[in-house]
């Protein structure tokens, strides 16, 4: 992606983030973090260049500089309960793990690390297997919600970047990115002929996949009896897609009903549907960058 596009697709989130914080006052401050967060990982992702290849290296670099970020920001207590050589030994191990990875690597070597090094805390069912988390031995590390923010962080700000040859397979995990083997944060609704068409959105990259429209994408339930939907007035484009046969649940964004929004954006402004399907004993199938 040349970087006047990927600056602008960034710049489109930020705004997004500021617009809604003055129309939405229960997200006001997650939506202002996010913001500010967003500018950050714009900095990050503009320093990376088109022609560098994808540097495991490089994600390690940049934690101290992060942690500190957070620090000035007043997130003293996420910075503070973050061990660099721990994150730092993540991305190693998953490096690692991954074979065919070495520290720096190319652009085609990377569905193997994310797969890796990101995905859901929680293991979830996917139609043909379960979609795990990190590995056994960096299971201590990542149960810290701090850890994980900044892991996630970091991957997000770098794995836009990365433009792949050729996609991974789908064949064990239709329900991953097929950039960068990422579960999904979310869905999205784009209008299509005489209705609508579904995608799902990477947690990693924010690259977008064509899903079918009823389909869970936790467990690949595809009973209509099964899938219910729930929608609250005050977000008329934002709806939870909730799956009773394996209790996950994905957020959808409606873009035929608000073409302006921006989906990992308004996904976050709707935080309070999120605490209403858990509530009623839902879990999401990926969190968001802000572990929502």
């Amino acid at each position: 992606m040349p970087t006047a596009t990927r600056e602008s697709t960034w710049d489109a989130r930020i705004a997004r983030a500021r617009e809604l914080a003055s129309t939405h006052p229960a997200a006001r401050d997650l939506l202002m973090f996010y913001a500010a967060l967003a500018e950050y990982q714009r900095g990050l992702a503009a320093s990376a260049g088109d022609d560098e290849a994808f540097d495991v290296e490089r994600l390690i670099e940049a934690i101290p500089g992060f942690l500190d970020w957070l620090r000035q920001n007043g997130r003293n207590d996420v910075a503070e309960s973050v061990d660099v050589d721990s994150v730092a030994s993540v991305f190693r191990q998953t490096s690692s793990d991954s074979h065919s990875l070495p520290a720096k690597a190319g652009s085609h070597a990377c569905p193997e690390f994310m797969a890796s090094a990101f995905s859901s805390k929680d293991a979830v069912k996917t139609s043909e297997g379960v979609a795990s988390g990190f590995s056994r031995k960096d299971a201590a590390v990542v149960e810290n919600p701090a850890t994980i923010f900044v892991v996630e962080s970091l991957l997000q700000a770098f794995a836009e970047r990365v433009v792949l040859a050729d996609a991974p397979s789908q064949g064990s995990t239709p329900m991953r990115c097929r950039r960068c083997a990422a579960l999904p944060v979310a869905a999205v609704l784009r209008e299509e002929g005489h209705g609508a068409k579904r995608s799902l959105l990477c947690a990693i990259c924010l690259h977008e996949w064509e899903c079918l429209r009823l389909v869970c994408p936790a467990c690949g339930e595809q009973d209509f009896d099964k899938l219910p939907v729930y929608t609250a007035e005050q977000f008329a484009h934002v709806r939870i897609d909730g799956c009773d046969s394996c209790r996950h649940y994905i957020k959808t964004i409606d873009l035929t009903k608000d073409g302006l929004a921006v989906p990992c954006v308004d996904d976050i402004a709707s935080v309070s549907l999120d605490l209403w399907a858990r509530e009623r004993g839902y879990t999401r199938v990926k969190g968001n960058v802000l572990g929502i």
